[in-house]
């Protein structure tokens, strides 16, 4: 019924939707972009569904929905006590990752930028700390990992979104991409090891997986905006292979004339 109303009633941000589509697979036909954004509305809907679900239902079935496939590569880094930054973008269910403190014996935080209506931005915190994840307001993760920095933990970064005025521009989905950068000065402050996390479908409904990949455990040996970089190579890689799970009603290119 969602995806109805979304897709075939309201038609929301359907025409940035088609835009985004189209550019990023300029070699797809007019029908297999239209798929694609079926496909899409469809996935869209469902997380509306899924976070009702990880807010309202027991923790044990949340739990039981969201499978961690490598957590080791956090406890391996937490035991050499090292920051751990975790990086993705709004792909799959991003968040899933509420779940992440009942994996790890450390703290988790993740670093988010406030709702502009409140009552949103209450359930919103509401879902993320229900494992027991901290969260960080965008405007104070620095100061806040610069004084914690030898009380390692990990920090969640949602990396994919609109820059401000200070930005990388990358080669992404076959466009000029500017991206933020403050992950990866902070990676490169705090020495922080810096981890690539994806979340994927499984075969369940309303279940996914995610699982990590190393960006680099050595920030401060690698070039400007490496880092950078290669968080966009490997998230590209994902929407390349399943295209429906990025979210697609997100102007990424709108400064684009």
């Amino acid at each position: 019924m969602i995806y109805l109303i979304l897709y075939k009633i309201l038609g929301y941000r359907y025409a940035v939707v088609l835009q985004n589509l189209s550019r990023s697979f300029p070699e797809r036909s007019y029908e297999e972009v239209n798929r694609l954004a079926g496909g899409f509305y469809r996935h869209f809907s469902g997380i509306f569904l899924e976070m009702a679900l990880m807010l309202l239902a027991p923790a044990r079935l949340v739990k039981k929905r969201v499978r961690v496939k490598n957590p080791e590569l956090l406890r391996h880094y937490h035991a050499q006590q090292r920051n751990i930054m975790i990086m993705l973008g709004h792909y799959g269910n991003w968040e899933c990752l509420n779940v992440l403190p009942a994996h790890v014996d450390f703290d988790m935080h993740a670093v988010y930028k406030p709702l502009s209506n409140r009552f949103f931005d209450r359930v919103m915190r509401r879902l993320r700390a229900r494992f027991g994840l901290k969260l960080l307001p965008m405007d104070k993760a620095a100061r806040h990992m610069l004084a914690a920095k030898h009380q390692p933990g990990a920090y969640i970064f949602v990396a994919d979104q609109c820059p401000g005025k200070e930005a990388h521009t990358v080669d992404f989905l076959q466009q000029p991409t500017p991206v933020i950068t403050g992950a990866e000065r902070l990676a490169k402050i705090t020495d922080a090891v810096v981890l690539y996390a994806t979340v994927s479908k499984t075969a369940a409904p309303a279940s996914w997986e995610i699982s990590f990949q190393l960006i680099t455990d050595s920030p401060g040996s690698l070039p400007p905006f490496a880092i950078t970089e290669r968080f966009s190579r490997f998230l590209e890689e994902d929407i390349r292979r399943q295209p429906q799970y990025w979210l697609w009603t997100h102007r990424r290119w709108k400064n684009r004339s």
